[in-house]
């Protein structure tokens, strides 16, 4: 008979050291501090007895593997990281790795909504301007829903819309109505602060969603590559520090996996530990798996550091998974941005990403730059070749975007299409 996990840990406290160590993960990369993510062999190997026990604060059980995130004082840290080392139910410990924004480079290119004429969205919108039934979380900072160019495209869950049974507001009634674990989830959610309210405190999540999804033809600002789809935020980055970590990182992901949205779009990233190719059991690698199993189709940013993607790896954007989708910056010449990653083999498509102009907080409106831009315009092109083919799976979206790129004699030898997204093929070829 197995042994509890408190009966380990009293074992451990007398010197029992008999079984295999398990691995330790992410400890060589910047994580948070006396967190770590402690993922056992089997669900039925996981007891929790051992995190009351032990002084060890349990944070946040996962959905898409075995693990928890737990947290320790700094004076027990070492400690229980022994003991958990020790564990034979325990299969691997996995440090808070910090995830950050891909960064925007500087760039002298502020062409208004240039991107528009590059990827041909005049063509695709004769066939298509988008459709509210089709909905796209934003992993990011947040978004600023109350933004006039975004709020009439902005999703609104409807398990917790309307009156319930007491007649009282369902977006406000403390009552977890639609019964997915989140309480008054109406908006999405944030999984910095744990609330309802995903208010993007930062722009980067603001800039991404108006990419995708500003509203078209309504006479304000700017429009987005659909003029009509449902945009979320789903906030794990804090905005005032531009950080997130594995374990919101994953909440968010298994979040966008329960509600059934069918495309995300992800402008963050960090590297993988020193020596380390992306270990196949990472709690990240799986919360994704089980995202694109359930048909999501994972659109990742490149990132930014001119790196070549094959031989030096980022992260979510390296992991091996057909249904994500890699996405490289162009600029307003057509070519790959200098600060843009690339890869033969591991990075699928480019997309302008060198002074894109969209929302930002308050009403307001900036250029950006970076592959985090780059990603949504692939994102929404996903998004409005849904509208038309809305049975089609994350790979049928993927292969037709890649199949109809407007090759580029530069891209040839750097990204696995070969060229720069064109929409308008893509929903006319």
């Amino acid at each position: 008979m197995k042994r509890s996990i408190a009966a380990l840990f009293l074992a451990f406290l007398l010197g029992d050291h008999a079984f295999a160590e398990a691995r330790m993960v992410g400890f060589d990369l910047p994580h948070r501090a006396n967190e770590y993510i402690v993922s056992f062999k089997s669900a039925s190997s996981q007891n929790r007895a051992f995190f009351h026990q032990s002084g060890v604060s349990e944070v946040r059980a996962f959905e898409s593997s075995p693990a928890f995130l737990v947290r320790t004082t700094g004076a027990r840290s070492q400690a229980v990281l022994e003991q958990l080392r020790n564990d034979p139910e325990v299969a691997f410990i996995q440090a808070n790795q910090i995830f950050t924004l891909n960064k925007t480079p500087d760039d002298p290119q502020f062409s208004a909504q240039y991107h528009h004429t590059k990827i041909n969205d005049a063509k695709a919108w004769d066939v298509s301007t988008g459709s509210k039934n089709v909905i796209v979380a934003v992993i990011d900072t947040g978004v600023n829903y109350l933004h006039p160019d975004i709020a009439p495209n902005y999703w609104t869950n409807p398990g917790e819309t309307g009156l319930d049974a007491n007649g009282n507001d369902k977006a406000t009634n403390g009552i977890d109505d639609d019964g997915n674990g989140y309480v008054d989830d109406w908006h999405g959610w944030d999984f910095v602060n744990n609330n309802n309210d995903p208010m993007d405190d930062h722009g980067h999540g603001t800039h991404c969603a108006g990419i995708i999804g500003a509203k078209g033809d309504n006479l304000i600002g700017t429009t987005g590559v659909n003029w009509n789809v449902s945009v979320v935020g789903l906030k794990f980055i804090n905005g005032k520090t531009g950080e997130g970590d594995t374990a919101s990182a994953v909440a968010a992901i298994e979040y966008a996996t329960k509600m059934g949205f069918p495309i995300t779009s992800n402008s963050w990233g960090g590297p993988a530990e020193p020596g380390s190719d992306g270990s196949p059991d990472d709690v990240l690698l799986l919360a994704i798996k089980a995202n694109t199993d359930k048909g999501a189709l994972f659109v990742a940013a490149a990132g930014n550091d001119r790196a070549d993607n094959d031989t030096t790896k980022t992260y979510p954007a390296g992991y091996e998974n057909p249904s994500i989708f890699t996405v490289a910056a162009t600029n307003s010449w057509d070519i790959l941005a200098l600060y843009s990653n690339y890869g033969v083999k591991t990075v699928d498509i480019a997309a302008p990403g060198s002074g894109i102009y969209s929302t930002v907080l308050s009403s307001g409106y900036k250029s950006m730059s970076g592959t985090s831009m780059a990603a949504p315009v692939v994102a929404g092109a996903a998004a409005l070749l849904k509208s038309v083919h809305p049975d089609w799976t994350a790979l049928q979206l993927k292969k037709q975007l890649m199949k109809t790129v407007d090759l580029k004699s530069s891209m040839t030898s750097k990204i696995v299409s070969g060229g720069r997204l064109n929409v308008g093929r893509a929903l006319t070829e």
